[in-house]
């Protein structure tokens, strides 16, 4: 397996000092956000992306997967073709889409996912990039693998995957191992994060936490993993908040520890 980390909380770094980042933390490589104000963005990645994998290839770093801004959901964009020629040319081998928003009529809102998604298809068939979509909890298609299964039903698993988040699974859905039962056909990439449910005034809330902290059954995601033969990337997502870079980065490498030991 490649254990990556997802860049978004890695914001004011650039690539060498993302390249640092991975190496101080034992880390495979990045799961490498391609969004606005990022070292590698919208307007920069058909020259960028190819550059920074390169850079990564010289230091022993690969670029698991990126991810794009969520709004990225038209394959008919610009933004999301030069995407995928980009990741082709950079030999990215897969690419978190965007998400489908879940409005007010399910079966409309899924159909034209599900449309959308088919045109993702014909990108990854063509640039040879898989196109992966996440499980978020919320108004979402998919919020958990049940919905992530009626999307991806009858489309080819060789170019859209299933990346599938402990976190958000964990708020929205079954048992880790049913969730990944349910589509493990299209199981491309999993997502490392931990919830902790807090109950403020009005409401209770959910925040992410470093692996091992919160709600998960870790035992159940090391034997969700183990059963299916997972060997791919796993993209540890750092999404909970720290004091300083110093703290994120000792948290990255107990993470790291903390699932290495999990899944031997």
């Amino acid at each position: 397996m490649k254990y990556v980390y997802f860049t978004k909380s890695l914001k004011p770094l650039d690539l060498k000092g993302l390249i640092a980042f991975c190496k101080d933390a034992g880390l495979d490589g990045l799961d490498l956000a391609v969004r606005p104000g990022y070292p590698v963005n919208p307007d920069n990645m058909a020259k960028a992306l190819p550059e920074a994998a390169k850079m990564l290839a010289g230091e022993g770093l690969t670029i698991g997967l990126v991810t794009a801004d969520t709004g990225l959901n038209d394959p008919a964009s610009k933004t999301a073709k030069v995407l995928f020629e980009a990741s082709a040319a950079a030999g990215v081998p897969a690419i978190k889409i965007g998400y489908f928003a879940y409005k007010d009529d399910f079966d409309a809102n899924l159909k034209d996912a599900r449309t959308k998604l088919a045109g993702f298809a014909k990108l990854a068939e063509e640039h040879k990039v898989r196109a992966c979509v996440h499980t978020h909890s919320g108004n979402n298609i998919p919020n958990n693998c049940a919905t992530m299964r009626m999307l991806l039903q009858d489309l080819d698993a060789h170019h859209v995957g299933a990346f599938v988040d402990t976190g958000h699974t964990a708020v929205n859905g079954g048992p880790f191992r049913m969730e990944v039962d349910m589509v493990h056909s299209y199981l491309s990439l999993i997502a490392i994060k931990d919830m902790v449910w807090d109950k403020g005034a009005k409401s209770w809330t959910y925040r992410v936490a470093p692996a091992g902290e919160g709600i998960v059954h870790w035992g159940d995601v090391a034997q969700a993993i183990k059963e299916n033969k997972f060997n791919g990337t796993i993209s540890l997502h750092g999404e909970y908040d720290t004091k300083d870079q110093a703290e994120r980065l000792q948290k990255a490498k107990d993470e790291l520890v903390f699932l290495k030991k999990l899944l031997a």
